[in-house]
């Protein structure tokens, strides 16, 4: 998917727009946003929203952080899985175990 792009802020405290400011001989700007592939910064803020970070969407997000000191995995997975459907991928592989979280998805 190609969209408005976001990189991870200088604070590590969020996401920020990526841009790329261009201006012509007279000042002018004549590039500013980037846009490009989305689909895994999408699932990432999927992953690391929590449900009510999004005003317009307040069901939205899977809060990951909360995951270490669970073990119920089938629950994390059932839920990664219906946030990342609901959002129009299709899922290839999710794994989730102690070592880590494996997401191949695709829109």
């Amino acid at each position: 998917m190609t969209a408005i792009q976001c990189i991870t802020s200088a604070d590590a405290q969020g996401y920020d727009l990526a841009l790329d400011i261009r201006r012509d001989t007279n000042g002018r700007i004549t590039h500013g946003i980037c846009l490009g592939e989305t689909t895994r910064q999408n699932q990432a803020l999927l992953l690391a929203a929590h449900p009510g970070d999004f005003k317009e969407h307040p069901t939205t997000g899977v809060g990951l952080a909360d995951i270490t000191a669970d073990h119920d995995f089938a629950q994390w997975r059932r839920l990664i899985a219906s946030q990342i459907e609901a959002d129009g991928q299709t899922i290839d592989r999710l794994e989730i175990n102690e070592k880590g979280l494996t997401l191949e998805a695709h829109y």
